[in-house]
């Protein structure tokens, strides 16, 4: 029985590494962020429980992707997959998703809210238009927010002539739901006239966005009497009163521009349809002219039909001296002679009498810089010629050097690349030899 050759520490990791990687490529764990490090490039932090800790990185390609930063005693739930740094023996998680244990909690309790809300059909309404040239619209949101300050830029630079009824209501909180129910039942009143409502708020986690994730406020958006236009969070963000809006925007400010025409975009429109009209106009005013000099011309219209035939006769005699062919002959000798005379002062310059100096000069100058440019090709063209004999692979060989080639013909750099036993080619500068590894 022969004894197994003991495996360097370096070779033992490589297998390790290739047996450990594909099996944990895509795992979620649950702990304790600790001695967290984020002031390089990369983050470096510590997941720990009691009595068991593992080392993790956030790389520099990551983080743009993850939405929580994790920071020192926050309870998180990671995604990752686990590396095996060979030349320190270390493992390491790195993380591709990060949020707080909690998260998961809520994601479900959403995930059932929207299961029953949509089978009470909240969500399957048909979908209103949104007024095109509204005169009054109502807003709904925090006063002094950056959500209503967004709205309220758009409207006055798209169309300021809209009128806007703001009612407030808290953007979070236990005021939120009550607050921004009584203020939806206020705007859809018919005594204030709007024609749409936006339902708008900042940014926010999901605990902060949770309040419009509300059974009520969910039905009182799906049963407003007018379109309702929401644009609750980022575009990332998802509550139930965007899949009860009759329009979901990405923001406040698109949520703004959804319910308002644009001004420049109509003042364009409107200069566009402006200049086709009168162009189709003025066409049809030429196919009139053209018509009703034809029927002028066939005496087929009168417009005093009494004239005397001397006038009728003086006019058609006038038109027919200036259609006469003659006119034209001598429109053409005019630009003849022209045309002469313009060739008589360019035949110097068409000669190159004047140009003569200018092109002597030009060829003194140039047979220098053809003889410098060429100068230079040979120089770099040399040394080129020397950095390829130097990558020449056959060039150790004429030194006395060996050339060790394994069993697939790939070059031997390492003594433990290959068993004992493998077989060799050896090459020299005359030829090759085979050769087996001993112990």
């Amino acid at each position: 029985m022969t004894e197994t050759a003991p495996l360097s520490v370096k070779r033992l990791l490589e297998q390790i590494k290739t047996r450990l990687e594909p099996a944990f490529a895509a795992v979620c764990v649950v702990g304790e962020v600790s001695n967290f490090r984020g002031s390089g490039k990369h983050w470096y932090f510590t997941l720990k429980e009691e009595g068991a800790a593992l080392s993790c990185a956030v790389w520099a390609s990551q983080q743009r992707f993850i939405q929580h930063r994790p920071a020192d005693g926050q309870r998180v739930v990671l995604k990752g997959s686990l590396n095996l740094y060979v030349a320190g023996g270390t493992l390491t998680l790195a993380v591709t998703h990060c949020e707080p244990a909690g998260v998961g909690d809520l994601q479900a309790r959403l995930r059932q809210l929207e299961a029953e809300l949509r089978a009470r059909g909240l969500f399957d309404r048909p979908k209103r238009p949104l007024p095109r040239f509204p005169k009054r619209l109502g807003i709904v949101a925090a006063l002094g927010g950056a959500a209503l300050r967004d709205v309220l830029e758009v409207t006055s630079h798209r169309a300021p002539g809209i009128d806007l009824l703001i009612a407030p209501a808290a953007a979070q909180g236990d005021r939120c739901v009550p607050e921004t129910l009584l203020a939806i039942q206020e705007v859809q009143d018919a005594h204030w006239g709007c024609e749409a409502l936006l339902l708008v708020r900042g940014g926010g986690s999901l605990e902060d966005l949770w309040a419009f994730n509300d059974p009520e406020l969910v039905r009182a958006v799906a049963e407003c009497r007018i379109p309702v236009i929401t644009g609750v969070g980022h575009e990332i963000d998802t509550t139930l009163v965007d899949l009860a809006a009759d329009r979901r925007a990405a923001t406040p400010s698109q949520a703004a521009e959804l319910a308002t025409p644009d001004r420049a975009a109509l003042t364009s429109e409107l200069h566009r349809r402006v200049e086709a009209l009168t162009a189709k106009t003025l066409w049809r005013l030429r196919g009139l002219e053209t018509h009703l000099n034809l029927l002028t011309d066939r005496g087929l219209l009168r417009a005093e039909p009494v004239a005397p035939l001397a006038a009728r006769f003086t006019a058609l005699a006038q038109r027919l001296a200036l259609a006469h062919p003659s006119r034209g002959l001598d429109g053409a000798a005019g630009r003849l002679a022209l045309l002469r005379q313009r060739l008589r002062h360019a035949g110097p310059l068409a000669a190159g009498e004047l140009d003569l100096p200018r092109v002597r000069e030009a060829q003194r100058r140039l047979t220098p810089a053809l003889q410098r440019l060429l100068q230079r090709r040979e120089q770099r063209l040399a040394v080129l010629a020397e950095r390829l004999q130097g990558l020449d692979p056959t060039g150790p060989l004429q030194r006395g050097f060996v050339l060790a080639l394994g069993p697939e013909g790939r070059p031997v750099t390492e003594s433990a690349q290959l068993p004992a036993g493998a077989r060799l080619r050896l090459r020299w500068k005359d030829g090759e030899r085979k050769a087996t590894l001993d112990d």
